[in-house]
């Protein structure tokens, strides 16, 4: 039985990296976005906005990537008991 419960606890921890995988380039591609709408723009106040928001989608990427890290070490963990049971 545990280590039918330990599969699940894997399989559902790489179906959440398949997410973040797909995620953070994304939250990557905003930023530039972003970033470029700050540089083509004239308005002050416009350029601070797009700014800001960059910087949000590079935190959120960061935050990503750093669920990827926990993940990772999660599976390395659950890999090594599951290979004890």
């Amino acid at each position: 039985m545990e280590e039918k419960r330990i599969k699940e606890q894997i399989k559902e921890l790489e179906e959440r990296m398949e997410a973040l995988i797909i995620a953070v380039p994304k939250e990557e591609a905003a930023y530039h976005f972003y970033l470029d709408l700050a540089k083509a723009t004239q308005h002050e106040w416009t350029r601070k906005m797009f700014l800001k928001l960059a910087e949000q989608e590079l935190e959120h990427k960061h935050n990503l990537e750093n669920f990827v890290e926990e993940i990772q070490q999660e599976l390395a963990k659950l890999k090594a008991l599951k290979r004890k049971v």
